[in-house]
């Protein structure tokens, strides 16, 4: 078997691993822009890759939506990092799909999100401006669910080909299984085998992904030594960083239940800066601020 055939059987079974879907292209592109323009309140569609002038090697963020489609919350986040002197890749989960959601339906898996990201952090270590040994994730709901799956040692053997983040940030994720719920895939993503720098953070009054099981967990495998750091931010819902919804709270009924979204300004900052200074201790950060 020579080495091409070899290089071809691993790619497929990279992208065939569990649920077995084909890969599809997410289209990246390689000529960076400088400025990140923000596109309102609609959705938006098409992978954006973001570089400070220069040179570089920078650290990279890859940036993770959640079971929606993208929306301005990602950019301000890019806007964020990209003035911090990261590049940035912006991934588009669903537009490649020709899905306008994957919420209520789930039927881009989970594992598939992760593999996405890994497909975009293989992107990015192509890039010369990119500093390969420093990317980093940081996923919002359903993507953050992915980025507690891409820190289990076992869950990157199995489905990502032992490929590795630097460090991993996970936004009001949805952590495991509650008692009394039919189990789903997309319902139990943080494993008991982290190995990767992770920063999971979560809201009190999170009523659409419970945080009580992320809360459990951190402090479980923080206890046995994984390098897990957890803040829970008191008063504060599951997307809390949608701009859009101003200082008004935004309900919406799911299934039997209500569910209450509500913009916080407060723990969008402090996400910000527990952001550089887990970066800055994990990767060394970009060296500015």
């Amino acid at each position: 078997m020579n080495r091409s055939t070899v290089a071809c059987l691993a790619a497929l079974a990279f992208s065939c691993a569990t649920p077995c879907t084909a890969q599809p292209d997410l289209a990246f592109p390689k000529e960076p822009e400088r400025e990140v323009k923000l596109p309102g309140r609609g959705a938006f569609t098409g992978a954006r890759l973001y570089a400070p002038e220069g040179a570089g090697p920078f650290p990279a963020v890859v940036l993770s939506h959640t079971c929606g489609p993208l929306r301005q919350h990602i950019f301000e986040w890019a806007q964020r990092f990209l003035a911090a002197s990261y590049a940035v890749l912006v991934v588009d989960h669903l537009g490649p799909r020709r899905m306008n959601t994957n919420c209520g339906s789930f039927n881009v898996s989970v594992t598939e999100y992760a593999q996405d990201d890994v497909t975009a952090m293989r992107h990015l270590r192509s890039l010369p401006f990119v500093d390969g040994k420093r990317i980093v994730q940081m996923g919002f709901s359903y993507g953050a669910m992915a980025g507690l799956r891409e820190a289990s040692e076992g869950f990157r053997a199995k489905h990502l080909g032992g490929e590795r983040f630097a460090a991993i940030i996970s936004v009001y994720p949805w952590c495991n299984q509650q008692g009394g719920q039919a189990y789903r895939d997309h319902q139990w993503n943080f494993y008991d085998d982290t190995d990767i720098p992770l920063l999971v953070l979560v809201g009190t009054d999170d009523d659409e992904a419970d945080p009580r099981s992320c809360i459990d967990q951190a402090k479980k495998n923080a206890a046995r030594g994984m390098p897990v750091e957890l803040t829970v931010f008191p008063g504060t819902t599951h997307a809390f960083d949608h701009t859009w919804m101003g200082d008004k709270p935004f309900t919406e009924r799911q299934g039997g239940r209500t569910v209450t979204y509500r913009y916080n300004r407060e723990s969008v900052e402090a996400t910000w800066k527990l952001t550089l200074d887990f970066l800055a201790r994990r990767i060394g950060g970009s060296g500015t601020r």
